[in-house]
């Protein structure tokens, strides 16, 4: 028995290899690769799926997908990254980008995301562009960001019409800093050299060389807790 368990693992192991395999060369097709240096390097954990049409563009840089970003320390986070292309999608890297493990990056159909180069992306990164997406120029973003130009989901008034709200692709400007967990849940723009910082929720255009934050008010009630109920006190 202990040995056909592992015959059993082992087979499995070999499947899931194969078929990973052969993801990445269905994948390859989509790939355009521009320019003397240009380079498109993934992780083995990395998993990229590609519709009918769409395009992966990689324009005079190399393209890191999946790799700890150079000199720093090494973060938990999630087992895969997923990069998913619906049909006619665009995914265009024009120079450097690094994007480090645990990043989920879907692109919808007909919708176009760019990342203008010297871009380094930290762990679990999550960007879905139905729209227009574009990161500028040495423009990073930290750990946990959240960017969503249009997910698509429409929302109804009480007599049953449907509220319409006109969709605008996310463009975020050259040297632009996102901190952690930053997330920006619909199409806003954001002036170059900004930085917003970490933990804000941001829906709304932000113009040149500001830092924007949440100035949250702390409030304590006192005599509140959640000590041991009176049957536990001993």
């Amino acid at each position: 028995m202990p040995s056909f368990t592992l015959c059993l693992n082992g087979s499995t192991d070999v499947i899931e290899t194969v078929a990973r395999f052969i993801r990445r060369l269905k994948a390859l097709k989509h790939v355009s690769v521009e320019g003397s240096r240009a380079r498109f390097l993934f992780a083995k954990n990395v998993n990229i799926r590609c519709a009918k049409g769409a395009k992966i563009i990689v324009r005079n840089g190399i393209v890191r997908l999946g790799y700890p970003l150079p000199r720093m320390a090494e973060h938990a986070c999630f087992p895969t990254s997923e990069i998913t292309l619906g049909e006619n999608a665009t995914l265009v890297f024009e120079g450097d980008v690094c994007i480090a493990g645990g990043a989920t990056i879907i692109v919808g159909a007909n919708a176009k995301a760019t990342f203008a180069g010297n871009n380094f992306i930290a762990n679990n990164f999550k960007l879905l562009c139905n729209r227009e997406f574009r990161l500028g120029r040495f423009a990073n973003a930290s750990w946990g960001v959240t960017l969503i130009d249009d997910d698509k989901h429409r929302f109804r008034l009480t007599d049953g019409k449907e509220l319409r709200s006109a969709g605008k692709p996310m463009l975020i400007g050259d040297n632009v800093g996102l901190q952690m967990n930053v997330s920006i849940p619909r199409g806003v723009t954001i002036g170059e050299n900004s930085v917003v910082a970490s933990g804000l929720v941001l829906r709304q255009d932000i113009p040149a060389n500001c830092t924007v934050f949440g100035d949250v008010t702390l409030k304590v009630k006192h005599g509140i807790g959640c000590g041991p109920t009176p049957d536990r006190v001993n």
